[in-house]
């Protein structure tokens, strides 16, 4: 297992990044005022939300964060982006596409300025409904995204996988440098990704519904493979649906071709558990 970053070396990587995020945010929706960047910290969603709209918090290393319906994220260990923008509410599932489109810009980009094997590595990005950056190649999940929406403002959380770490037991995840796979390759800083990540978040948040349900779902990895969809039922238990994923619409529908024919699933109300030959995990599926 790599070695774990001390407090004092955590301090000085964090040094300037108070600085550069304030610099990066020129000209957006967030407000230099409200920048926190801090060694280490519980949850970076709770921070920015005391904060209020506009405001950008970062940390060294978060050791609680949370993830959609009440699950935890793991202890990042140093070797990861973590990070809480609070911006103006939009209707969760938009905000959530706007995130996700955001965010896999934002890493490609990080990522296109490396050698060949880095650049590679940012082309195998995709995303996975509802809000998980995964690697095409593997299927193992990247970065998770968290959305809370409370009197008017939205705090999103992003959770993204950058250095190479151990992986709890079955946990499906992978970082940037572990799909690089280069010994001499070097991948973008964090706060390099972070650099590239505020301001394109903010274009995304700008963006029309219509363009981010139509990046979202050209990007989409499931699409035309094999899925296992779980779908709330109003008044009785959840039903399960495996077939082939036609197709999706991120805020409505999803079509799987299944053993009885098309099963239009309301988007609201589902979450793949597994697809391709990923078998079924709730670590692996949203968080």
């Amino acid at each position: 297992m790599p070695e774990e970053m001390s407090e004092e070396s955590r301090a000085d990587e964090l040094t300037d990044w108070s600085d550069r995020l304030e610099r990066a945010i020129i000209g957006t929706r967030f407000d230099s005022r409200r920048v926190r960047v801090m060694a280490t910290c519980d949850s970076t969603q709770d921070h920015a939300r005391n904060l209020g709209r506009g405001s950008v918090v970062t940390t060294g290393r978060q050791v609680a964060g949370r993830g959609r319906l009440g699950r935890s994220w793991i202890d990042d260990q140093g070797a990861g982006v973590a990070v809480s923008l609070a911006l103006p509410a939009l209707a969760p599932d938009l905000a959530c596409i706007a995130t996700a489109v955001g965010t896999l810009d934002a890493v490609r980009t990080s990522l296109s300025g490396g050698d060949a094997a880095v650049a590679a590595a940012g082309r195998r990005l995709g995303l996975k409904f509802p809000n998980d950056l995964v690697d095409r190649e593997t299927g193992r999940k990247v970065a998770g995204i968290l959305v809370e929406v409370v009197d008017g403002v939205a705090v999103v959380g992003i959770g993204l996988n950058v250095g190479r770490r151990d992986w709890p037991t079955g946990l499906h995840a992978i970082g940037l440098e572990e799909m690089v796979g280069s010994p001499v390759a070097r991948i973008p800083t964090r706060i390099q990704i972070l650099e590239h990540l505020l301001p394109a978040i903010d274009r995304s948040w700008g963006a029309s519904p219509s363009d981010l349900d139509r990046r979202f779902a050209a990007e989409h990895v499931p699409t035309g493979g094999m899925v296992d969809v779980e779908e709330d039922v109003v008044g009785g238990p959840a039903r399960r649906i495996r077939g082939t994923l036609r197709s999706i619409d991120p805020r409505r529908t999803l079509e799987v071709d299944g053993r009885d024919g098309v099963v239009v699933i309301t988007a609201a109300r589902a979450r793949i558990l597994s697809w391709g030959s990923i078998a079924s995990d709730p670590d692996h599926s949203s968080s």
